[in-house]
């Protein structure tokens, strides 16, 4: 016999087949497309502009594909200085988007932000998210080669530097092409830009003389 609800009553799912959005798939032709830019260097404090490319007609960019790669160069400050374990986000002090010179985004503090996002990552996600920022700290050490580093019961970190050294990246996400399915640029014909304003050396580096900091 069904139970009749008083007015305090209520049952434990309101709407037993909901759920939440999840983006399925497509099947088309892929491609990876990179672009080397002009300017090939960048210190603490100056900013990258990174423009998306035009895309061909029937092209699409796809979710949490767009990227900024980049070697990190530690040389000329301490020699044990070592990056920090969330390098792609801590090195983005500033983050603007810009579409068709609207203003869509302008966070200060954007590695505060995203390093606080990464506190709700599982273990599984971490440990997949080496070359886009996470690693422990011995792997820090190794891959930014320095003095200090452990010689010993480090055989994981080791076989992993092997593989990304010192090549990290930045996603470029944004909600209009992350969160709503694939971003059809050539539709929108307006360009859509990245400003990255890179953070001090001191929030991005660790050692032993904080007066010898450097990136």
């Amino acid at each position: 016999m069904d139970k009749e609800l008083t007015g305090t009553e209520a049952p434990d799912s309101l709407l037993p087949t909901h759920t939440s959005k999840t983006l399925r798939a497509i099947k088309a032709p892929r491609a990876v497309k990179q672009i080397t830019f002009k300017r090939s260097e960048a210190n603490p404090g100056e900013t990258l502009y990174v423009r998306v490319p035009k895309l061909n007609e029937n092209e699409v960019l796809v979710p949490r594909s767009l990227a900024l790669q980049f070697d990190i160069d530690l040389s000329g400050g301490h020699a044990n200085n070592f990056l920090v374990q969330n390098v792609s986000q801590a090195l983005v002090s500033k983050m603007v988007v810009k579409f068709a010179g609207t203003i869509l985004q302008d966070r200060v503090g954007y590695d505060i932000f995203k390093i606080y996002e990464d506190l709700f990552l599982s273990k599984e996600q971490r440990d997949n998210m080496l070359l886009d920022r996470i690693q422990n700290e011995d792997l820090c050490k190794r891959r930014s080669n320095a003095g200090d580093k452990k010689t010993l019961g480090v055989d994981a970190e080791k076989k992993l530097n092997e593989v990304y050294g010192t090549k990290y990246r930045i996603r470029l996400d944004y909600e209009i092409f992350t969160d709503h399915g694939d971003f059809y640029l050539q539709a929108l014909y307006n360009d859509l830009l990245f400003e990255v304003t890179l953070a001090e050396a001191s929030q991005v580096v660790k050692g032993s003389d904080a007066a010898k900091l450097k990136y």
